[in-house]
Formats: structure tokens, C-alpha cells, sequence
């Protein structure tokens, strides 16, 4: 998700994939070329007769040539988006009457306009009688790339690796592919290979951003400043990387508020301020949270304090840490220490971790009130199976102050259907279990079991962003010898505004009949805004 999303995302700068269009500096050589022999006025009338001729034409493979024509001259006149649009017509008509070079070039255009499956399709049809076609195969790896099929990206970017082991293309591709796909050391392997031959512009700024993924800030930084742009795409992309890592490094102030209500009319106003900053490689922050809760017969309050530390120690592992504190009050105050201890290393394409942590559960008014602390120790894997298809596995073991415990399971699958905006769907289980029901005020159920199947769009344009989710499903469990038998649905989502690249203001929202969806349960629904400030 975005930078300034509340869901959890390892590094979002480090997955911004926007293509690196326009690699081709040598066609636009070719097209200045043209331009100077072609006034605005007389480029104009071309495309006005040509457009003439069209209309008056019935013959395909007249037209067709009519159309790669027009597509030529829109491009003398940098309308790319014209010009795929006459280029795509031109093949759809008839592509036999034009070179192999012609169609590569025009797969080419349409791919600079986004039409990736078109081109995609076209450099397949070239290579089906050209398969040694160099600059096909090339293109081919880079369009599938940016279509997120990365995968396939690899396996055709070592087609032209087995024959020609050091082609600077193929190996810039299959060096982006693998960091996107996470795979960073291989990545950086592949960079620093095509950075030792010469000053690879390309090279080392997918080396920053790898090295910033897997922990290395300093590093990330010394390779950014040693970047030199030679032309103005180079200018612009060094440009949106130092923007994106320095909103990713820059001293953060993230300030929340958030109203809970639910169907046993309990009531929350809950306040966050939290600080995050980089001392060298270390991640550090500081987060205050302030909570007035209610129901039908009671008062309280909780204030919660923490540090916390996170750093990756190798390319493949990190750890961090919390230390705080909570006060619980209605009347009389109690304070509670507070923490957790976190591991996680990279497994495959994928990740995997462990917790412990403690707390002070503050989400009632009557949690409060009986002083109800939670230590939870728990495992995840979360893993990739294709570009599209992913899984995660958790498990907790929760232990409760007033002599309770469970066993709590979560398995998550989802699969992509568009990557931008991002478009998925998926299932989620859940299987959550207590020894016993100890009416202190959290949700204690027996064999609780939910199956749900949600869709999300995730989608950010310029100055906006937003994240929508929504699910329906089915739940089980017993309370107290009584048996649930429920349908359920819900959702949350989040809009998002960026009046600049440091501000971003955002309203959340989540609510449903998710019995397993808060400590207290049953129905409910959370809405409040956020504002965060990177300095």
C-alpha cells in the first residue's frame, strides 16, 4: 500500500515498480531528428490528410499502412498516446505487410502507453518465427515485468542471457524483476555485476533501493548521492527515488483519533501520537495513546507510553524491540509494564518471524476495570506461490491475567487480479479457541471457526490514495454451552490526501458483524482521521 497507509507493508518505497519507460534514447534521437525537419503547422496538416485518406480508404492492408503512417507522424509530435492507438489499429489490420523491425518498434510504443498485453502479444508473434529476434525476446522481459509477471520476466530475460551472457538489458531486467519479487540478494548481485563493467546509472539505483529494502539505510544513501543522471529520464527517476526514501527516512509525526462503538454499547475515544526516526540503520520510534472508554455503568481510562527499535542485522534478518508502560484507571490507577520482542528472516521469496509481547488490554471500559493483561507468543509465514498468488500462516498462543488462554490461527490466501490500482481477492480462516469462559470482558469463545472471502482495491493517484476492503462469510462457536451459528460481513477502507509530499491527511474506516473483529466482539464499527508529517 502506500507510504502514508496504517496496514502493514515491509518497505513501500523499495516496490514502487513504475516502469522504466523510455529506455529506448536512441528512437527518440531518431524522432528529434524529425521534429526538426517538421514545423508544428505542417505536422498537423500531415495528420489531418492522412486521418482524410482513412476515411476514404476500404482497403486493409491500404489502411493498415495509412494507420502506421499516422501512428509515425503522432510521435514526431510526442502524442504517444495518438500514435499506439493508430499502431494498434495498423497491426489489427494487417502485420504481415510490415518488417519485423516495424512491428518490434510499434510493440514498443504501445507498450510506453500501458497497452502491455497488446504488446506483450505482438513481440510473442514476432518471436514465433524470429525466435533469435534479440530486441523482441529483450522487450518481451520488459513488458511482462511491468505487467507483474515477474516470473516470466526472469525466464526470458536467461533466454537471452544463455546466448548472450552479458547483454546490459537482459540483465538490468532480470535484476528488476528480482527485486520486486524480493528477492534482494540476487538483486544486488546482478546490480553491482552491471555497475563494475561501467558508472551504470540504472544498475546503481536499483542497488539503492535493494539496500534500503533490506535494511541498509547508510548505504542506500552513499549510493544515491554517487548517482549521476545522463539524460532527463535518469533525472526524473533519480528524482522519485530521493523523494520516496526521504519520506521513508525523514523524522515522522503521526497523529490519530479513533471512536469505537459496539452492539454491547461499549465506547472508546482513543488518541495517538507516535515519533519515528533512522539513528544510522536503526529504526526508532515513540508513541503516546490516550483512551477514554465507557459503557452502560462505567468510567475509564488508559494512557499507554512505548519506545521501540527495529534494525536488520544481515540481508536476511532483522529484530526489534518495545519497552513501555500502561496506566489503567476508573477511579484508582494501576500502572503495568509493557513490550515485545520481534524476529523475522527471509524465507524464499517470502518472510517468517516470531513475537512475544505484553500488554494491557484497554479496549473496554471494563477491561480496564478488571485490569485484564495479555502475553501472546506467537509464529507467521508469509510466502509468495506465484507473482500473483500469496499465503500467510499465523499462530498465537494468548495467555490472560485472570487464569485464561487460547490457541488463535489465521490462514490467509489471495490472489491479484490487477496490480495497478491493485485489485485482489481472497480467503481468510480463523480458528480461535479459550480453555474456558472467564467474563472479564473479552470475547472467550469455544471452537470459534470463520471462513471469509474479501475483495480489495488499493490505488493511489497523485494526491490521492485509497484502500477499500469488503467481506462476507460464515462463523461458529460456543459461549457458555450455547451454540452461534451466524452469516457476517463487513469492511474498513481509508481515503488519503497529499497536499504535499510530506503532509498526508486520511480518514479510516472499519466496521461489520465479525465476531472475532475487536476483544469484545459481536458488531461494531471504528472510524476516525489521521494526520501524518514527515520533516
Amino acid at each position: 500500500m502506500h507510504l502514508f497507509h496504517s496496514f502493514p507493508s515491509r518497505n513501500p518505497a523499495v516496490h514502487d515498480v513504475k516502469p522504466r519507460r523510455f529506455l529506448h534514447i536512441r528512437i527518440w534521437i531518431i524522432l528529434a531528428s524529425v521534429l526538426a525537419c517538421l514545423s508544428p503547422d505542417a505536422a498537423a496538416q500531415t495528420v489531418e490528410t492522412l486521418q482524410a485518406k482513412i476515411k476514404a480508404t476500404v482497403d486493409k492492408k491500404t489502411l493498415a499502412s495509412l494507420h502506421k503512417e499516422l501512428g509515425d507522424r503522432y510521435v514526431a509530435q510526442d502524442k504517444l498516446a495518438e500514435a499506439a492507438e493508430a499502431f494498434s489499429r495498423a497491426l489489427e489490420l494487417d502485420r504481415d505487410q510490415f518488417s519485423t523491425g516495424e512491428r518490434v518498434q510499434m510493440a514498443v510504443y504501445l507498450s510506453w502507453e500501458d497497452r502491455l498485453a497488446q504488446s506483450a502479444n505482438e513481440l510473442r508473434a514476432v518471436l514465433a518465427s524470429e525466435p533469435k529476434h534479440l530486441e523482441a525476446r529483450t522487450h518481451l522481459a520488459r513488458v511482462l515485468a511491468w505487467q507483474g509477471k515477474l516470473s516470466a520476466a526472469i525466464e526470458e530475460a536467461d533466454t537471452v542471457l544463455n546466448e548472450y551472457p552479458d547483454n546490459r538489458q537482459a540483465l538490468l531486467i532480470k535484476a528488476d524483476a528480482l527485486q520486486w519479487q524480493g528477492r534482494y540478494g540476487e538483486a544486488m548481485a546482478l546490480y553491482r555485476k552491471l555497475d563494475s563493467k561501467s558508472d551504470d546509472f540504472d544498475a546503481r539505483i536499483g542497488l539503492s533501493r535493494s539496500l534500503f529494502a533490506t535494511g541498509d539505510r547508510t548505504a542506500a544513501l552513499e549510493t544515491m548521492n554517487s548517482l549521476k543522471p545522463g539524460n532527463a529520464r535518469q533525472e526524473r527517476e533519480l528524482r522519485r527515488w530521493t523523494e520516496a526514501l526521504h519520506r521513508e527516512t525523514r523524522p515522522s509525526l503521526d497523529t490519530r483519533y479513533n471512536y469505537f462503538r459496539d452492539s454491547d454499547r461499549n465506547r472508546l475515544h482513543r488518541y495517538s501520537l507516535a515519533s519515528n526516526f533512522w539513528l544510522g540503520n536503526q529504526r526508532l520510534g515513540l508513541s503516546y495513546r490516550h483512551t477514554d472508554a465507557d459503557d452502560r455503568t462505567r468510567n475509564a481510562r488508559a494512557e499507554d507510553v512505548s519506545v521501540n527499535i527495529y534494525s536488520n542485522f544481515t540481508d536476511s534478518f532483522g529484530a526489534g524491540a518495545a519497552l513501555g508502560f500502561t496506566q489503567l484507571a476508573n477511579g484508582h490507577n494501576s500502572s503495568f509494564p509493557t513490550g515485545h520482542l520481534r524476529l523475522d528472516g527471509r524465507l524464499f521469496r517470502g518472510s517468517m518471524g516470531a513475537n512475544i509481547s505484553r500488554e494491557a488490554l484497554s479496549d473496554t471500559a471494563e477491561l480496564i476495570e478488571n485490569r485484564i493483561r495479555m502475553t501472546t507468543v506467537g509464529l507467521y509465514l508469509s510466502q509468495p506461490l506465484t507473482d500473483r498468488f500469496s499465503v500467510y500462516a499465523g499462530y498465537a498462543y494468548k495467555s490472560f491475567s485472570d487464569g485464561n488462554y487460547a490457541n488463535d490461527l489465521q490462514l490467509v490466501s489471495q490472489y491479484a487480479l490487477h496490480l495497478n490500482p491493485r485489485i485482489a481477492v481472497g480467503h481468510r480462516f480463523r480458528f480461535l479457541d479459550f480453555h474456558k469462559q472467564s467474563r472479564s470482558g473479552f470475547f472467550d469463545p469455544d471452537d470459534y471457526v470463520s471462513n471469509r472471502i474479501f475483495t480489495s482495491l488499493g490505488m493511489e493517484r497523485d494526491k490521492y490514495y485509497t484502500y477499500l476492503e469488503v467481506f462476507i462469510g460464515h462463523q461458529t462457536f460456543r459461549r457458555d454451552g450455547d451454540a452461534s451459528d451466524d452469516f457476517i460481513y463487513g469492511g474498513s477502507g481509508s481515503i488519503g490526501f497529499k497536499p504535499t509530499p510530506a503532509v498526508a491527511l486520511e480518514f479510516n474506516a472499519e466496521g461489520g458483524t465479525f465476531a472475532a473483529g475487536t476483544t469484545s466482539g459481536f458488531r461494531y464499527f471504528v472510524i476516525g482521521p489521521r494526520l501524518l508529517i514527515r520533516f
